[in-house]
Order: C-alpha cells, then structure tokens, then sequence
C-alpha cells in the first residue's frame, strides 16, 4: 500500500499522458491541427517522469525549428508557391462550401482550410515581409 501511495502521482501522470497521445493518435485525422496538441501535452506529461520522453522532448525542441527551415527556406520562388497554394485551397474551401455538396466534399472542404491556414501561419516570415513592403 505504500508503494501506490509514494507512487499515485507518477502513475496519474504518465495514465494521463499515455491517454492523450492514444487520444491523438484517434483524433489525427480530424481536420485541423488533429492529434497534434494532444501528442505534445501527453509527452509533456511524460516527460516529467521518463527519460526517454524528457529526451525525446528536448530533441524535438532542438530540432524542431530545423524542420521549419527545411519546409519554408527564404526562397522567393518557395514563398510564391506557397502563396499560390493557400489561395488555391481557400477558393476549392469556397467552391466546396458554397455548393453544399456531399458531407465529404464538405469535409475536403473544411481540410483545405486548414490547411491553408496551416501553411499561412507558418509563412510567417513571408506575411513580415509583405507587411513591411505595404506599411505607410
């Protein structure tokens, strides 16, 4: 009895972050960010309590920022791209949505939002740039 009373806490936490990457990993296909912020806050969790979680933690926050870099380099072509992309999603969300179709062409429709949202948000540095060109 002892045992479980030194140890509640422990098995509480890393019960919790077991059943929000589970969690995540059902929610993943969700449109939007899915399991995303689930998957982070259960290795959060974890990782107060296990090595390998607080390792895994540590990389990924090292790293993390290198992914970024790869996916959208300071590339005026990129860039362009990536803004053709996000208008052209947003005008398939417009044309999906204005039709009320079928729920999963509502649902693809509802996808390319986000996922124009998505790329928009991490162009940040893109959105810096035109707002400084346009800046009176």
């Amino acid at each position: 009895m002892d045992f479980i009373k030194r140890n509640a806490k422990r098995v509480a936490t890393d019960a919790a972050g077991y059943l929000l990457i589970v969690a995540a990993i059902l929610t993943g296909w969700l449109p939007g960010p899915g399991g995303i912020p689930l998957a982070l806050a259960g290795l959060g969790l974890l990782s107060i309590n296990n090595k390998w979680a607080k390792d895994l933690r540590d990389w990924l926050l090292a790293n993390g920022g290198k992914l970024v870099e790869f996916l959208f380099p300071r590339n005026r072509f990129v860039e362009w791209l990536y803004d053709i992309v996000v208008i052209l999603l947003l005008v398939l969300t417009g044309f999906l949505e204005a039709r009320h179709a079928a729920i999963w062409q509502i649902s693809l429709g509802v996808a390319a939002f986000f996922i124009a949202l998505f790329i928009a948000l991490m162009n940040r540095e893109r959105l810096k740039g035109w707002r400084g060109k346009h800046k009176r």
